[in-house]
């Protein structure tokens, strides 16, 4: 068929000259029949459109160096498993609402969850086709038309004083050489991410200082601007933090490590023990995420200023009120209000003498 225009759903005019589809961007006929002519005598020139899968295939080596490899692999699984079987052949301006919401109707019937519906089409089929409108590949954008019911966000669960004393007990008889770890994360809310990726050489006695998370064994900046910050911890927990380093370790090590000297992967070692642990101890199955829920929480309880507990955290006063203060049914009382004067961070202090330390010795087993 020769090139031709035609009148699409929005009433905009397209130009179609085979695989070649371009918006015209009016929907007044007879500017559309005069771009034609432009085009038919050489005088208008259009790039053709490419199909999803032909784009997803740029688009994902321009992400590899930029994207956390968390959000890499799961564009590559949203894509593979579900995008590319429905949109591979579709051109990336035949995309439109109708066909995303048929999209998600089907993968609702198939058992996915609303919650993962979103992430596969509204986080990561939306990234792409976001990319493609700042290249000017196409213009129109179906996502934002795309109406999406509100989802009940998770309550944090944060573990009692009493559970958080019998899971320092469990671990320190049953994996002592992970109890600082474990230690850490109650004492200071710290995410798992951030934990992981402190170095010796972030660690000033009492101070530490917190500027990367690491996550599938790659190491980027924090979840946040928020997240980049520096932190006080007691002197109890700064000795135990002290003995984790042996001799021949550098600044550029890191703090926590697994029984064979590497960095330690918080996420395997959460498999690996967090469940079976719960489990023996009689508790209601949490992630290991709750130590931070359990940090915050006290804090609230404790009447402690909210925007300092923000800051330590490497989070925002509105999320502590919304998921905290609100969901949790705390009761904050004046003095953590927004204008209050945050706390400000102590001096660092001398070590004790008298501090036993900790045997570090390596040895094999588990992470």
């Amino acid at each position: 068929m020769p090139a031709h225009i035609k009148r699409r759903d929005n009433d905009q005019w397209y130009l179609i000259d085979g695989s070649i589809r371009i918006s015209l961007k009016t929907d007044v006929k007879r500017l559309a029949e005069a771009r034609l002519a432009q085009y038919q005598h050489g005088k208008f020139s259009i790039k053709a459109v490419p199909a999803v899968g032909e784009y997803f295939e740029k688009w994902i080596e321009e992400q590899k160096p930029l994207a956390r490899p968390s959000a890499l692999r799961d564009y590559s699984q949203h894509f593979s498993t579900y995008v590319l079987p429905e949109f591979a052949s579709t051109l990336m301006d035949a995309v439109t609402v109708d066909r995303l919401s048929s999209f998600r109707n089907k993968l609702l019937t198939r058992g996915l969850s609303l919650k993962t519906c979103r992430n596969i089409i509204d986080a990561s089929f939306r990234a792409m086709h976001k990319r493609a409108r700042v290249e000017g590949v196409i213009s129109q954008n179906p996502f934002e038309l795309l109406d999406w019911p509100d989802m009940p966000k998770p309550i944090p669960q944060p573990y009692t004083m009493a559970e958080m004393a019998a899971i320092l007990a469990w671990v320190k008889k049953n994996e002592e050489f992970y109890w600082p770890f474990v230690m850490f994360q109650f004492e200071t809310g710290a995410r798992p991410s951030e934990s992981t990726a402190i170095k010796f050489g972030d660690v000033k006695w009492t101070q530490i200082f917190i500027h990367a998370s690491r996550h599938l064994k790659e190491e980027r900046a924090t979840k946040t601007r928020h997240a980049r910050r520096i932190i006080n911890v007691g002197l109890t927990l700064a000795a135990i933090l002290a003995e984790q380093r042996l001799p021949f370790f550098g600044d550029q090590d890191p703090l926590f490590y697994n029984k064979y000297g590497r960095p330690l992967n918080a996420e395997h070692w959460t498999k690996e023990y967090w469940p079976s642990m719960q489990e023996e101890l009689g508790l209601n199955r949490r992630g290991f995420y709750s130590t931070r829920h359990t940090f915050i929480t006290e804090q609230v309880k404790a009447g402690k200023n909210l925007k300092a507990i923000a800051d330590y955290c490497g989070t925002s006063v509105q999320m502590i009120e919304e998921d905290y203060c609100a969901r949790l049914d705390l009761v904050v009382p004046e003095m953590t209000n927004r204008t209050a004067e945050p706390t400000t961070v102590p001096e660092p202090q001398e070590r004790p003498a008298n501090v036993i330390p900790i045997n570090r010795k390596l040895i094999g087993g588990r992470r």
